[in-house]
C-alpha cells in the first residue's frame, strides 16, 4: 500500500456507454498475449481490450470491461500475477465496456484513475442518440478516485508510464497509455484495429478529433511499437495509418453528397461506402453506421 500511495503522489505531482452489443455468454476463454516486460493484453472480443503490467511493485491495469466479464478478467490476471489483486487502474474513457468492472476492483482495494471527464460523465451520463440508446446509470462505486490528464506520468514495475489526452476524439475523455521501456501503447478506443471505429458524437467525439488522436499515437510510437487496440488485434503504425486513410476518404465521400443536398436516407440508398465493407465492416460498426457517423459529425443531424 505504501508503494501505491507513492504512485498517487507521483500522479498528483505530474498532473497539471455504451459501445456495442455485448455477448453475455461466459463460455469462452480470455485471449492472453504476452507483450514482454510484464505487459499482457487480455482480450475477450466482447468488450474493450484490457492491459495489465505485472511485477514486484504490484498489478497495474488499463480498463476493466463489463460486470459479466470482470471475474474472468481478474481470474486471467491472477494466473499471471501469482494470485495478486489489482493495485492501480487507468480508465481510457467512460464507455461502459471500459469502466463497468471498476466497482469490482475498487471493492478489492484498487485505486482508479481517469481523465476528469470520465467522472463527470459517470455522475451525469448522457444518451448516445446515434445508437438509439438511453443514458446508462452508474453509482459512486464506479467513479475514479483520482483525476489525471495530459502530462501525467508514473513509474511501476520498471516501466515509465505516460498518459496522453486527445480532446474531442472518440469521446471528450480519451487517454492513451504509453509503456516507455516496453515500447507498448494501449490506445483505448482511439484504435479500432482493422474495423470501422465508433466515434461518440453525442459525448464530445468528432471525426477530425479522432484522426488527430490516432496521429498523436503515431507521433510517440515507432515501427516496433506494439499498440493495444480498444477493439481488435494488436496494431502497428501501419495499421493506424490505414485507419486514417479510410476515415479521410469515407468522410470526404459522405461530405460530397451532403454538399449536393442529399439527405441521410438518400445517401444510404446509394451505399457510397460499399467498397470499404469487405475490409472494415463488422458487427457493431457496419458500413451504414459509419456513413451515419460521418453524416452526424458534419451536419449535427441524424435524419
Amino acid at each position: 500500500m505504501k508503494k501505491i500511495i507513492q504512485f498517487i503522489a507521483i500522479v498528483c505531482w505530474f498532473s497539471a456507454a455504451d459501445a456495442h452489443n455485448h455477448d453475455r455468454n461466459k463460455g469462452f476463454d480470455i485471449k492472453v498475449t504476452d507483450l514482454g516486460y510484464g505487459i499482457f493484453e487480455l482480450r475477450t472480443d466482447r468488450s474493450g481490450n484490457v492491459a495489465v503490467l505485472i511485477g514486484k511493485d504490484g498489478v497495474f491495469m488499463v480498463d476493466t470491461q463489463m460486470e459479466h466479464l470482470v471475474e474472468l478478467i481478474d481470474g486471467a490476471q491472477k494466473k499471471l500475477s501469482d494470485n495478486r489483486d489489482v493495485d492501480l487502474i487507468i480508465n481510457t474513457h467512460f464507455h461502459r465496456d471500459h469502466v463497468r468492472g471498476n466497482a469490482y476492483f475498487k471493492k478489492r482495494g484498487a485505486i482508479i484513475m481517469a481523465h476528469p471527464n470520465v467522472r463527470r460523465y459517470l455522475e451525469n451520463p448522457r444518451a448516445i442518440k446515434a445508437l438509439g440508446r438511453k443514458a446508462p446509470s452508474f453509482t459512486p462505486q464506479y467513479y475514479p478516485k483520482t483525476d489525471v490528464t495530459e502530462g501525467t506520468s508514473l513509474n511501476m514495475n520498471g516501466q515509465s508510464i505516460e498518459l496522453h489526452h486527445t480532446p474531442n476524439a472518440h469521446t471528450n475523455s480519451d487517454l492513451f497509455v504509453v509503456f516507455k521501456e516496453g515500447n507498448v501503447i494501449h490506445g483505448g478506443d482511439l484504435v479500432f484495429n482493422r474495423r470501422f471505429p465508433f466515434i461518440d458524437i453525442d459525448n464530445g467525439g468528432s471525426v477530425a478529433g479522432y484522426i488527430a488522436g490516432i496521429k498523436k499515437i503515431i507521433e510517440v510510437a515507432d515501427e516496433d511499437t506494439k499498440i493495444i487496440a480498444g477493439h481488435g488485434p494488436v496494431a502497428t503504425i501501419s495499421d493506424l495509418e490505414e485507419s486514417i486513410t479510410m476515415l479521410n476518404e469515407t468522410h470526404n465521400i459522405v461530405k460530397a453528397f451532403i454538399n449536393k443536398g442529399l439527405s441521410l436516407e438518400a445517401i444510404k440508398a446509394l451505399n457510397p461506402l460499399k467498397s470499404y465493407t469487405e475490409n472494415w465492416n463488422w458487427a457493431f460498426i457496419t458500413t451504414e453506421r459509419m456513413l451515419t457517423t460521418h453524416y452526424y459529425d458534419i451536419t449535427g443531424q441524424l435524419e
